[in-house]
């Protein structure tokens, strides 16, 4: 069974800035109702330009990327 590693977005606390669907150059993210949404997990590639950006921490990576 492969499993996908794929942003966590806490829509409690999403305030529909934007700003990570600006960051996001792949298209993933969604606004839907007002709140950020991961509405094509297909595109996401995990590349953590979202993060950073959301002022309410909404959205979380699980996993850290490690280059070596």
């Amino acid at each position: 069974m492969s499993q996908t590693i794929l942003p966590e977005i806490d829509e409690a606390l999403c305030d529909g800035c934007g700003r990570c669907l600006a960051a996001c150059e792949t298209g993933a993210l969604a606004l839907v109702e007002g709140k950020a949404v991961l509405a094509r997990p297909d595109l996401c590639e995990y590349d953590a330009a979202c993060e950073p950006l959301c002022p309410t921490g909404a959205i979380q990576l699980p996993y850290v990327i490690v280059l070596a």
